[in-house]
């Protein structure tokens, strides 16, 4: 793994002028503390975005942006899920959907100000909140041509059957290979077969550093690839839409009649990921794509 400086936030400025010139990619990650388990660290989410994220910039360039874990939660789908995991106190650092969807419009306009020509927005906090950054980054290109791949993490796996899971073998894998050091399969307490503890349906038993290796080497592969081909694209121009253009496009942004897919009641939510939904269709051309960008 290369040891160049990739964490926008670690940079002295001519590295960051460097980094832009040799390869104008930014990741964007996102993830938010929610219950994982007892054997897991509540950032989980955000931890292994961004830790990917790094990986896929030490190997192939860009820079990623300091991570943002106040995520879209505690409303819409999220609020019924809770009631079902068995964590009283979730601990979670929820943000309304209106208040994340307007951030990311300001992240978005911050990469084009700062000289990058594209973005990789990934969320290891899924469900429908990456298809809600989707729309955000559809709005955006109505006005600004960035090239934006916005996905949950686990749209980028190529191995194996792992398409993402909640705090069950695929996430406590790659934790465990990113940050060995919040993974602890002893605190989880007695309890009967089947039952949920603190959202985690209890299958560390299945989970393994080595498999999380595995799991983030096609990641990475996958991001980098993916970058590459967003720059391809990228025009050889883009305007900077200035503070007032951010706020022009949030406002436009939420005076649209978007279905915003975390705020969708229970049986929407599963209309949506049927099949035949919308998001069910799209779920399946990810796995078909086996992680890489479509």
């Amino acid at each position: 793994m290369s040891g160049r400086k990739v964490k926008w936030e670690e940079m002295f400025p001519d590295e960051m002028a460097q980094a832009i010139e040799e390869h104008p990619l930014l990741y964007l990650p996102y993830g938010m503390c929610e219950p994982h388990g007892h054997h897991n660290a509540l950032g989980l989410d955000g931890i292994k975005c961004y830790e990917i994220c790094v990986r896929a910039a030490q190997e192939g360039g860009g820079v990623v942006a300091p991570l943002n874990m106040w995520h879209i939660g505690e409303q819409g789908v999220g609020i019924p899920w809770l009631a079902r995991q068995n964590a009283p106190q979730p601990y979670i650092t929820a943000l309304g959907y209106e208040l994340f969807a307007q951030s990311m419009v300001w992240h978005l306009r911050a990469a084009v100000a700062r000289g990058f020509r594209a973005v990789i927005a990934m969320t290891g906090h899924y469900g429908g909140t990456e298809c809600d950054m989707r729309s955000v980054a559809s709005v955006f290109n109505d006005y600004v041509p960035l090239p934006v791949w916005a996905l949950a993490d686990w749209e980028c796996i190529g191995y194996r059957q792992y398409k993402g899971d909640h705090a069950g073998p695929c996430e406590t894998s790659q934790l465990w290979a990113l940050r060995p050091d919040l993974v602890d399969v002893s605190r989880i307490p007695p309890h009967e077969d089947g039952e949920r503890i603190f959202a985690s349906d209890l299958q560390p038993g299945q989970a393994s550093r080595l498999e999380g290796e595995r799991i983030v080497r096609s990641q990475t592969d996958n991001l980098i690839d993916g970058g590459n081909r967003l720059l391809e694209r990228a025009p050889a121009e883009l305007v900077d839409p200035g503070p007032e253009g951010a706020r022009a496009i949030c406002a436009d942004l939420m005076s649209r009649d978007i279905e915003w897919v975390y705020q969708m009641d229970p049986a929407r939510h599963r209309e949506y990921w049927s099949a035949e939904g919308e998001g069910g269709k799209h779920r399946q051309g990810t796995i078909e794509r086996n992680g890489r960008m479509g």
